[in-house]
């Protein structure tokens, strides 16, 4: 663990700081506050992967070309404009701008966070610690979460704006640590790279290496659903009776179960095969949905908790099989042609999920999910788990 804080020290205290985002408990409500309704919040959040489709591409061949560390900046930077737009917003034109710099932020990080990781770790030959310190950032930043989760509903009592302009702040402190982030080396010398055809070359690569294509067509219909939670979850705790200030607590709950995925999560990698750990989110992720359909709140609170280590687990998982297929050097490109194909996919995916949850009953269409995924996600997990 030393010899992780001693390398990228400046990356933990920025992704602390940039974990303090105040407005994560009540980013719907405030939504709802200036007169959205849910199929209109996820309209709204259909412009974070429409800007992802369009930013990949040129975000990735700029990491890889100017450097990780400046891809992950401009991402920063790209967030506080992104809350300035939101706060300030009483349209939904406003909120959809507001989303779309949200993307653009999460395009410049996407790729380039991971591979300045990875290559900063592989240069004193520590890669293999991949996972771990991907764990250990994640219960650094739930640490942040918890600390925003349980202030930030007291600050939207106060003044429903408040969360928004602590948020911002706090990047900005964030900013000046991951400025003082060392860039590794992952060129060979004065090695001159065609970026362009490098992409390319890398949506080619992902579509025909059967393992990452595997992983690919597995993580679609998996996930493909979580939307439906993540943009209606706060109005439907509130229904079942969970008071606005409690939202405050259960996103610190939340994030000390993310703290704790950090840590414990890591380790089943040491001692279960890929294959298992993948079936066992695969059958785990349709209960959760069965479960999220019923009316008892400490049921659902219970079971939304899972919903987030599953979705962790997976990353663990994904980032230690798929380095092994990707060089250095074009390393943030091909993570970026990759989440650009996911991105396709998902650009009218929020949309959909807060028109049907918006049109029709929790009760029905959570469970309806869950047989979904479960029958879905096996079929493809068992034709193809010789890959895995």
């Amino acid at each position: 663990m030393k010899k992780y804080l001693s390398l990228l020290w400046p990356l933990y205290i920025g992704e602390f700081f940039r974990s303090l985002c105040f407005f994560i408990p009540i980013w719907i409500l405030f939504f709802q506050a200036r007169g959205l309704n849910l199929t209109e919040i996820g309209l709204c959040a259909t412009g974070m992967y429409l800007a992802s489709v369009l930013l990949e591409y040129p975000s990735g061949i700029l990491a890889d070309k100017y450097g990780r560390k400046l891809s992950i900046i401009l991402s920063i930077f790209l967030s506080g404009i992104a809350l300035i737009i939101e706060v300030t917003a009483h349209s939904t034109t406003q909120f959809f701008i507001g989303a779309l710099f949200i993307g653009s932020s999460f395009a410049f990080n996407s790729g380039a966070r991971e591979a300045l990781i990875y290559d900063s770790l592989k240069e004193k030959k520590l890669e293999k610690s991949n996972s771990k310190v991907l764990g250990s950032l994640d219960t650094v930043g739930a640490i942040g979460g918890i600390i925003s989760s349980i202030v930030g509903s007291m600050f939207f009592i106060i003044h429903n704006t408040l969360p928004y302009w602590t948020t911002i702040a706090s990047y900005g402190l964030g900013l000046f640590f991951f400025i003082k982030l060392r860039e590794p080396k992952y060129k060979k010398g004065k090695e001159i790279i065609n970026y362009h055809k490098t992409f390319k070359n890398s949506l080619r690569l992902i579509w025909k290496s059967p393992v990452l294509k595997s992983l690919l067509i597995l993580y679609i219909p998996l996930f493909f659903f979580e939307e439906a939670w993540y943009n209606a979850q706060q109005p439907i705790l509130v229904t079942l009776g969970l008071p606005v200030l409690f939202l405050g607590a259960y996103y610190g709950t939340k994030t000390i179960f993310f703290a704790f995925g950090g840590i414990t999560l890591p380790k089943l990698l040491d001692k279960f095969t890929h294959k298992t750990l993948l079936l066992s989110i695969i059958i785990i992720e349709a209960l959760v949905w069965i479960i999220l359909g019923l009316n008892n709140l400490y049921s659902v609170i219970i079971f939304s908790y899972v919903l987030i280590l599953l979705h962790q687990l997976w990353n663990y998982i994904d980032a230690d099989i798929i380095h092994k297929y990707i060089n250095s050097n074009v390393r943030a490109t091909t993570l970026s042609a990759r989440q650009m194909l996911i991105s396709l996919v998902w650009i009218f995916n929020p949309w959909l999920m807060g028109y049907l949850v918006n049109t029709f009953s929790r009760n029905t269409i959570f469970p309806i999910f869950g047989l979904i995924i479960l029958v879905v996600t096996l079929s493809i997990f068992l034709s193809r788990k010789k890959y895995f």
